[in-house]
């Protein structure tokens, strides 16, 4: 089953800044704010070829809500790892 997710331009879109938890640290904050806009223009993306980097990334965003830095370091790993595997 492969989820789906507004696009920028549709009414449900909210940008990731937004799907934060309520418990944040203060001290973060500046990183998740940039780790957000990284994800949100990564997402924005239309280029066919990428489609498959964006849904892998959209997974890793919904495993780690609210930790934008977090969703987006496991999903740099996992990018690493299968080009090791390739």
């Amino acid at each position: 089953m492969t989820a789906t997710w507004p696009s920028k331009s549709s009414p449900g879109f909210r940008p990731q800044e937004y799907r934060r938890s309520p418990e944040v640290d203060p001290d973060l904050e500046p990183l998740r704010r940039q780790v957000s806009a990284i994800i949100d223009a990564i997402l924005s993306d239309t280029k066919p070829e990428e489609a498959q980097v964006r849904e892998k990334l959209r997974r890793h965003v919904a495993n780690n809500p609210g930790q934008p830095e977090k969703a987006l370091l496991s999903h740099l790993l996992s990018v690493s790892v299968d080009e090791e595997a390739s």
